[in-house]
């Protein structure tokens, strides 16, 4: 009369703690390193041609600096072979450091205090910190 336990009882049981290489990804390191150098020749090419519109220029190349930036992090950085938990990682700071851009955009624009004095985020920060002590009582 033998039961599956008994069966099993012979076999050798898998060690605890143990970890299991994780599967190699073929990447063609060699076509990423020259996409990366025509887009750095790219980047040459828009700074010195120079279109009429500076919007177009900042935008080209803001859009090769995040291809750019892209294959990097994707494939040398080896996040594309990652879980779903790095990209929320990911979201947190990126979302973070796109606020404390925008809430720079009112300094870059009226950078001139003589002529506007009192629109700048700074003066709103120094206004809000005097608020606040006021209602604290400091």
């Amino acid at each position: 009369m033998t039961t599956e336990a008994q069966t099993r009882m012979h076999e050798p049981e898998e060690p605890h703690g143990t970890t299991v290489p994780a599967p190699h990804h073929h990447v063609n390191y060699y076509f990423i390193f020259f996409s990366l150098v025509i887009l750095t020749i790219a980047t040459v090419l828009v700074a010195y041609h120079r279109f009429e519109n500076e919007v177009a220029n900042l935008l080209l190349a803001l859009l090769i600096a995040s291809i750019k930036a892209t294959l990097v992090a994707m494939f040398f950085m080896h996040l594309k072979f990652e879980g779903k938990l790095i990209y929320v990682i990911f979201i947190i700071p990126l979302v973070l450091c796109v606020l404390m851009i925008v809430a720079l955009i009112p300094d870059l624009i009226f950078s001139n205090p003589d002529t506007h004095p009192h629109s700048s985020s700074l003066h709103l920060f120094n206004s809000l910190s005097h608020i606040i002590r006021g209602a604290v009582g400091d």
